[in-house]
């Protein structure tokens, strides 16, 4: 996943490498904070079992609100990609997509 994020950032930076309103994209800090976020996660789940193991009902509500918090920590650190894609697609680079464009086949893209 990382690498992905790593060739989208680059890929990113290509396509607006000349337009000066882009100082830096929101993709800048995914990597950083996707090792720190999936961290989080990885540690509020195995918290979470623990306290289900040990039967602590009050531990197992504070796991499950960390839980939430490192899922909400992951689904914002996407929305900041998804933010810098929105931007981009809004700018006026891009033909008009033709209503019955198919990706070529060389692309081996899956359709729909």
């Amino acid at each position: 996943m990382i690498d992905s994020i790593s060739n989208l950032k680059r890929n990113l930076a290509t396509i607006v490498s000349d337009k000066n309103e882009f100082s830096e994209l929101n993709i800048s800090y995914v990597n950083k904070n996707h090792k720190k976020y999936t961290n989080e996660f990885m540690m509020a789940v195995d918290f979470l079992s623990k306290a289900i193991d040990e039967n602590d009902l009050i531990a197992v509500q504070c796991a499950l609100t960390r839980v939430k918090i490192a899922s909400l920590n992951l689904s914002n650190n996407y929305q900041d990609v998804i933010d810098d894609i929105v931007l981009i697609n809004k700018l006026d680079l891009w033909p008009m997509i033709p209503e019955d464009y198919q990706i070529p086949e060389h692309y081996n893209y899956p359709e729909k």
